[in-house]
């Protein structure tokens, strides 16, 4: 069995004021290569907090953290921001557009520190664009996009660098029906395409995927259950 996420023994606490918060508390998880996992719990449960040591946004307070082979737990920001950029697409609920770069120009950025010839460049951005179907809107600044746009920019971006892993946070916390139903049929599309997936939500539209899932329910920083969901 192939694992692309490898969590042992994880542990996050902060300190305030001598007295101690535990946000994370005895966590064992493994992710599949081209697996989805659903994280779902209340607000306060720690899947977003989950979510961010996943993605080597954070650290924790102990524990072992493999992704993709790296043992990232450790690993020192400079390394971290380098690792990410080449394995992992971040797709957020408040979408971190640049509100006066074109949707092109926010989906070409994740590429700048990567030195790609000019066509690769043109080439991934068209591509991601197309996937996430926002290139009608390429020219357009991220400031006059609707919600929905916004997330799809959000997705093409995700995609630029062509990352294995795909996480998410609340990614449908601030779209309607409508656009939460096409950010599904995306979510799909990267499923077919063998991308690795982790959703931290609480909302019910991610109970019944056109896909098989694996759903992780957490309670006070723990995993409570876990189950699937197709």
């Amino acid at each position: 069995m192939s694992y692309i996420i490898e969590i042992e023994d994880l542990q996050k606490h902060y300190d305030n004021s001598g007295e101690r918060f535990h946000a994370l508390r005895d966590i064992d998880m493994k992710v599949r290569r081209g697996e989805c996992v659903i994280l779902k719990g209340i607000s306060g449960s720690g899947k977003t907090t989950l979510l961010g040591i996943m993605a080597g946004l954070d650290h924790p307070s102990s524990g072992k953290v493999v992704v993709d082979g790296e043992a990232i737990a450790k690993l020192p920001d400079r390394h971290l921001s380098r690792f990410r950029g080449k394995h992992i697409g971040m797709i957020f609920q408040h979408y971190n557009l640049i509100e006066n770069f074109s949707v092109r120009e926010n989906v070409m950025v994740p590429l700048v520190p990567m030195n790609l010839d000019f066509e690769e460049v043109e080439r991934r951005v068209r591509e991601s664009m197309e996937v996430a179907n926002i290139s009608h809107k390429a020219s357009m600044s991220a400031g006059r996009l609707s919600g929905g746009e916004k997330q799809r920019t959000a997705i093409a971006r995700a995609l630029a660098s062509d990352p294995e892993i795909i996480l998410c946070d609340e990614p449908t916390a601030n779209l309607d029906r409508a656009n939460s139903e096409r950010f599904v049929e995306i979510l799909s599309k990267l499923h077919d395409m063998g991308k690795s997936i982790v959703i931290a939500t609480h909302d019910p539209i991610f109970d019944h995927l056109p896909f098989e899932a694996r759903v992780v329910h957490m309670e006070d920083g723990r995993v409570v259950e876990e189950g699937r969901e197709s």
